[in-house]
C-alpha cells in the first residue's frame, strides 16, 4: 500500500469515526444508535449487510441488536450461543473471522428468519471495551468475497473506535433497568435508606443488590462407607485440584491485571505445599475422619490459633487459608465458594481473594462487605478490577433488602437503597463521567508523561516475573524502577543456582532496549513473606524482623550468588542498578557494596567485562530519612519505598482492618520526611525515584511530583492513570499544593486539597 492510500484509508476511518459520534450524540436512544450505525456502515463499507450483536453476560447469549440487509424484524429475537455460528467464533476468539463462502464453514449456522442465506461472504470483528470483548460488528455480501487485509483493518479500527461510543449508549439503557423496582414492589413503598461507610475501592455503581448468604459448612466428621484408603485418595485428588486450579488463578489474574496481584495466590500454594498442614489432615483421616472434615477442622484449628495470638497481621494470613481450605472442600463436593450468576451490586459479609479474582465483572459492577470483610488481598485485587467496594456495619448490611435499587460510591463510603430521582440522576451522571475517564486512558498509553506546561515526569513499571517486561510496551512505560527478585525466588522450591538467576535477569534485559532504566532489587523476603525452604522462623513481628539486608548480611551466600548473576547478566549493558532493601544504618550499606564490589572482581577475573552499574539503597525506614545526609557518599541513588515508610511511620499494619483506615502516604509526617531526602540528594546530585502504591495514588503522584521526585515506579496498567492525571496540573501548581500538604494537620484534609483541583474526575 502506498502512503496516499494509507493515508486515504486513516482519513476514511476518521470519516467514519466522525459519523458515528454524530449518530451517538444525536439519537435518543441506544436502539436507534446502533440501528443508524449498521446503516452507516453498511453504506461506507459497500457491503450488502452490517449487523451488530451484543452479549449477555447474565443469560450467556448473544443478541442481534441492530442490522442493516438482515430482516429488521428479527432484531432482539435472534439469539445463539457463544459456541454457535461464526458470530460466536468472533467472541470466542476475540479477533476478526472471516469466509468468502459461510456456508461451507464447519461453524455455520443458519437463522433463516434472517433471510441470511441470500449472502456469501462474512466477515466478523470483535467489539472490544476495555480488553472484554462485549459483541461482534458482522458484514456480508451477496456474492463471494475475500476482504484485503487493509479491508481486514479498517473494519477493526472502526469496531475499536465505535466500541467505546456503543458501549456507552448501552450503559445508559442498562441504568435505566438496573435501577427499576424489583418485581411485585409498589412504587414509593420503600423510602431510600442512606448509609456511610469505609471507602476500599474506587468507583462508583449503581444496579440491584445481590444477597449471598453465607453460611457454616456442614461436613459429616465420619463415615461407614468410605474406607480410610478411599478418603486419603479423595483428599490427595482435591489437593491435586486445588493445586492446579491455583495455578491457573495465578495466569488468570496475571493476564487480566497483573504479575503484583497475582503474587497473592503464592501464599495459598505455599499452603497447600506445606507438609505440617498436609500431615495434620492425613493424621485425622487415618483416624476414621472423612477428607472433608479433617481438611475443616485443621484449617480452623490455624484459624483459631492465628486468633489466639492477635497478631492483626495473620488476619490476612487467615484468609489466604480459609480460602484454600474452601478450594478444597470444593473440590470434594462441598459448594462452599462465593458464587453467584445475578448481575448487580453484590452484598456479602466477606469475600475472600479467590471469590474476588473469579468475579465476572460484566455481572458484578460493585461489592458491598461488612466492616470485618475487608482483607487487604481482596482489597488490592477489586481496585485492580475496577469494581468499587465499601464497607460497612452488619446492622447496616441487614437492612439491605435482596433485588433492591442500590448505589454505592467506592471514593466516599456512601451507599444508598432505594435511590429517589435526585440521587439516580446524579450517580448516572457520575458513572458516564466514569466511563468518559476511563474511555480517555487509553489515548494516555504511548504518550510521554508531562504536566500540562510540558515538565517531563519517568514514570516506570514495577516487575515481579519474566515475561511482565511485556507490559512495558502496553502501557508506555519508561524501564523497570523495581524488579522484585524475591517473586521469582518464591515461585521455587530451592534456591536457584548462579546460572539459573543468570539466565532470568539476562532474559529480563534483553527484551527491554539498552536505552531504558532497570533496576534491581536484591532479595527482600522475612518470615511473613518467604518459602518454605528459604527456614525462616516465626517471628512476632515479621515486619521489624531477620530480613532482607538484615540476613543476607549474616548469611551472604545467597546475596553473593545473586550478586554474581546479576553481574554476568549485565555485562556491558549500560542503565542497570542495584538496590539494597530495609537499610537502616551507614555501615549495612558499606557492607553490601563491598560485598557487591568483591563479586564484581571474581566475574570480571572469570573474562566478563561489566558496565558500570549504579548502586542504590532503598529508603523506606524513618531513621533512614532522619540520617539520609550520611548516606549519600555512600550510594549513587535514592529509592523511596512509600509501602512499608508509611507502615513503620504510622505505626499501622495496613493489613488490619480495624485500623487500615489510618494507614495513608499522604500523611503530613511521612511527606515532610520524603522532602527531607528529595532536598538532601538534591544538594548532592543523588537521583531519586519512588515506588510503591502512593505512585500510582492519583493524588499522591501530584504531591510527590510537588516535592520534586520526578521518577515513579508503578503497576504497569496504572501507569496511563498517573499520566492523566498529571497531564491536567502544571509543575508550579503541584508544588504550592505540595507545600500545602507539608503543613496540612491530616491526610484526609491533604486529599480534599487535592481533589479541589480536579472536579471533573472520578477518583
Amino acid at each position: 500500500m502506498t502512503a496516499a492510500e494509507t493515508q486515504e484509508q486513516l482519513y476514511f476511518a476518521l470519516q467514519t469515526f466522525t459519523e458515528v459520534n454524530r449518530i451517538i450524540t444525536s439519537s435518543h436512544n441506544s436502539d436507534e444508535t446502533l440501528a443508524r450505525t449498521a446503516s452507516m456502515i453498511a453504506k461506507r463499507i459497500e457491503v450488502d449487510a452490517c449487523s451488530i450483536y451484543i452479549y449477555d453476560a447474565d443469560q450467556a447469549i448473544l443478541i442481534l441488536k441492530a442490522t442493516h440487509g438482515l430482516d429488521p424484524s428479527t432484531t432482539e429475537k435472534v439469539r445463539m450461543r457463544p459456541s454457535e455460528g461464526l458470530v460466536g467464533l468472533v467472541l470466542e476468539r476475540s479477533a476478526p473471522v472471516q469466509e468468502s463462502k459461510m456456508h461451507e464453514h464447519p461453524r455455520f449456522k443458519a437463522f433463516p428468519q434472517t433471510k441470511e442465506d441470500s449472502f456469501s461472504s462474512f466477515l466478523g470483528v470483535p467489539l472490544i471495551e476495555h480488553r472484554k470483548t462485549f459483541g461482534v460488528l458482522v458484514v456480508h455480501t451477496v456474492e463471494p468475497r475475500t476482504f484485503s487485509p487493509e479491508e481486514v483493518q479498517l473494519l477493526s479500527s472502526i469496531a475499536t473506535q465505535i466500541s467505546s461510543l456503543v458501549s456507552k449508549a448501552l450503559l445508559l439503557k442498562q441504568l435505566d433497568t438496573a435501577t427499576q423496582e424489583p418485581a411485585g414492589t409498589p412504587e414509593n413503598e420503600e423510602t431510600s435508606f442512606h448509609m456511610y461507610g469505609q471507602p476500599v475501592a474506587y468507583g462508583v455503581a449503581l444496579g440491584q443488590a445481590v444477597l449471598l448468604k453465607q453460611s457454616d459448612i456442614e461436613v459429616p466428621e465420619k463415615t461407614s462407607s468410605s474406607t480410610t484408603e478411599l478418603e486419603m485418595s479423595d483428599f490427595q485428588a482435591a489437593m491435586d485440584h486445588t493445586i492446579s486450579d491455583t495455578l491457573e488463578l495465578i495466569e488468570k489474574v496475571k493476564d487480566r491485571v497483573g504479575t503484583e496481584e497475582a503474587s497473592i495466590f503464592h501464599a495459598h500454594l505455599m499452603f497447600l505445599e506445606d507438609q505440617h498442614f498436609q500431615d495434620k489432615i492425613n493424621s485425622k483421616i487415618e483416624s476414621g475422619n472423612t477428607a472433608a472434615w479433617s481438611i475443616y477442622k485443621t484449617v480452623h484449628e490455624y484459624l483459631g490459633a492465628f486468633e489466639e495470638i492477635k497478631d492483626p497481621y495473620l488476619s490476612e494470613k487467615g484468609a489466604d487459608l480459609k480460602d484454600v481450605g474452601y478450594r478444597l472442600l470444593h473440590f470434594l463436593g462441598h459448594e462452599v465458594l462465593s458464587v453467584t450468576k445475578k448481575t448487580g451490586i453484590l452484598v456479602v459479609r466477606q469475600l475472600l481473594p479467590g471469590d474476588i479474582a473469579r468475579l465476572d465483572t460484566t455481572r458484578i459492577k460493585g461489592i458491598v462487605l461488612s466492616s470485618g470483610g475487608v482483607v487487604s488481598h481482596a482489597a488490592i485485587l477489586a481496585r485492580s478490577r475496577r469494581i468499587p467496594v465499601v464497607c460497612l456495619e452488619d446492622k447496616e448490611l441487614d437492612q439491605i433488602k435482596d433485588g433492591a435499587p442500590i448505589a454505592i460510591n467506592g471514593d466516599s463510603g456512601f451507599v444508598v437503597t432505594y435511590p429517589d430521582k435526585e440521587v439516580l440522576a446524579e450517580f448516572k451522571q457520575l458513572l458516564v463521567r466514569q466511563q468518559n475517564y476511563y474511555d480517555n486512558l487509553e489515548e494516555f498509553r504511548d504518550l510521554p508523561c508531562k504536566t500540562s506546561d510540558g515538565a517531563r515526569i519517568n514514570l516506570l513499571a514495577n516487575v515481579a516475573l519474566g515475561g511482565d517486561e511485556i507490559q512495558l510496551l502496553s502501557y508506555g512505560a519508561e524501564g523497570v524502577g523495581l524488579f522484585r527478585t524475591e517473586f521469582y525466588f518464591l515461585s521455587l522450591d530451592r534456591y536457584p543456582d548462579v546460572a539459573e538467576q543468570t539466565k532470568v535477569y539476562r532474559d529480563l534485559l534483553d527484551n527491554i532496549s539498552a536505552d531504558k532504566l532497570v533496576v534491581f532489587r536484591t532479595l527482600d523476603v522475612g518470615a511473613d513473606k518467604a518459602a518454605p525452604y528459604m527456614g525462616f522462623h516465626d517471628e512476632d513481628n515479621p515486619f521489624l524482623g531477620y530480613r532482607a539486608v538484615r540476613r543476607q548480611l549474616k548469611e551472604k551466600t545467597v546475596l553473593k550468588e545473586q550478586l554474581r548473576a546479576l553481574l554476568q547478566a549485565t555485562g556491558e549493558r549500560p542503565n542497570v542498578r542495584v538496590l539494597f532493601p530495609m537499610i537502616t544504618n551507614v555501615s549495612e550499606i558499606k557492607q553490601a557494596k563491598a560485598l557487591f564490589e568483591e563479586c564484581r572482581k571474581e566475574v570480571e577475573t572469570s573474562g566478563i567485562s561489566i558496565a558500570k552499574i549504579e548502586v542504590g539503597m532503598m529508603f523506606e525506614v524513618p531513621s533512614a530519612f532522619l540520617i539520609c545526609e550520611k548516606f549519600m557518599s555512600e550510594i549513587d541513588f535514592c529509592s523511596i519505598g512509600s509501602n512499608d515508610l508509611t507502615q513503620y511511620v504510622l505505626a499501622v499494619d495496613r493489613n488490619n482492618p480495624q485500623i487500615s483506615d489510618l494507614y495513608d502516604p499522604l500523611h503530613p509526617a511521612v511527606l515532610n520526611l520524603i522532602q527531607k531526602l528529595v532536598q538532601t540528594a538534591d544538594k548532592h546530585n543523588k537521583p531519586v525515584e519512588l515506588c510503591g502504591e502512593m505512585a500510582s495514588d492519583p493524588d499522591g503522584c501530584v504531591i510527590l511530583v510537588g516535592l520534586g521526585i520526578s521518577s515513579l515506579s508503578m503497576n504497569a496498567p496504572l501507569i496511563p492513570v498517573v499520566k492523566k492525571r498529571l497531564s491536567e496540573i502544571s509543575l508550579p501548581e503541584t508544588q504550592s499544593l505540595a507545600q500545602k500538604a507539608l503543613n496540612s494537620s491530616s491526610p484526609a484534609e491533604v486529599r480534599e486539597m487535592i481533589r479541589e483541583c480536579f472536579p471533573d474526575s472520578h477518583t
